[in-house]
């Protein structure tokens, strides 16, 4: 013989309705709609409020209370003390029969706060201090890296300085040889330094087809075969990289100079690298006027 939870599950589960349904409609805890499908009353609240579960439950699945709360064996039924009906907000009550419950939570009502004592009104003494002493360090502190960096642009300024001014002694070379000849020591003859150059200008002319790859600066910048009678111009700041499938076949001129051949025809020759200090080396010399 089925039992009455198992009896109202029929009747639920033939409605089309599910214990999350009814527990979101009514506002009843699952659990506790599954309680009385599982014959487990004493899994509820108990007394009054077990009643009014079970009655809300009866009525959203579409069953008479009155019919089906007789076959529960709930205490108190034949009595049916009903609690005394509790005032809402505003003087209203609440209406008996309705079906609902109402749950309230503790959160909800209003807690009056606790007086304040006398020392939290008062503002700490110790907090005061630890704030004053916060302060004091904090400036220092501000202070210490404004004078670090004060005395770092003086001594920069001062560098700059000394470098700008310094003087270098140069001696003339007739008093170096008057010098010398006192002394009895040689003097060795100056040497003048390397004429300064602006970048580098490379003009190549090709005599014969040639495959060639030219690099300005570490970029690609001719890359191919041209064939004969091709003239093209690169320009290049400190250095230029060639290579080249027929070195023969090629003729330059490097700022504005003719340069030596880079190899005999039909010769690869790959890393030729002209910079602002070697290029002097791949010029022809020039010829001493007659």
């Amino acid at each position: 013989m089925e039992s009455i939870g198992q009896q109202l599950k029929k009747e639920r589960e033939a409605r089309g309705l599910t214990l999350k349904d009814i527990s979101l409609e009514t506002k009843i805890s699952l659990r506790y709609l599954e309680a009385i499908e599982d014959d487990r009353l004493e899994l509820l609240p108990g007394g009054f409020f077990t009643r009014q579960i079970i009655k809300t439950y009866l009525t959203r699945i579409g069953l008479k209370p009155e019919e089906w709360l007789a076959k529960f064996n709930l205490p108190g039924q034949k009595s049916e003390e009903k609690p005394p009906e509790k005032e809402k907000e505003g003087g209203e009550k609440d209406e008996p029969g309705t079906g609902e419950i109402k749950y309230y939570l503790a959160s909800k009502e209003k807690i009056p706060a606790a007086p304040e004592s006398p020392r939290e009104k008062e503002f700490p003494l110790n907090r005061v201090i630890w704030i004053s002493l916060s302060v004091i360090i904090f400036g220092l502190f501000v202070f210490l890296i404004y004078l670090s960096i004060k005395m770092t642009e003086k001594e920069v300024s001062g560098r700059d300085a000394r470098e700008k001014y310094s003087v270098q002694v140069v001696i003339p070379s007739e008093e170096k040889e008057e010098l010398a000849a006192a002394t009895g020591t040689q003097v060795e003859k100056e040497t003048p330094p390397p004429p300064q150059i602006s970048g580098l200008t490379l003009e190549l002319e090709f005599n014969e087809d040639c495959w060639i790859q030219v690099y300005a600066d570490g970029n690609l910048v001719v890359d191919g075969l041209k064939q004969e009678g091709f003239r093209i111009q690169v320009r290049a700041e400190s250095e230029l990289v060639i290579n080249l499938g027929n070195a023969g076949g090629v003729s330059y001129r490097l700022n504005g100079r003719a340069g030596i051949p880079f190899g005999r025809r039909g010769a690869v020759v790959k890393n030729i690298r002209i910079t602002g200090e070697n290029y002097s080396q791949f010029l022809q010399p020039e010829k001493s006027p007659e």
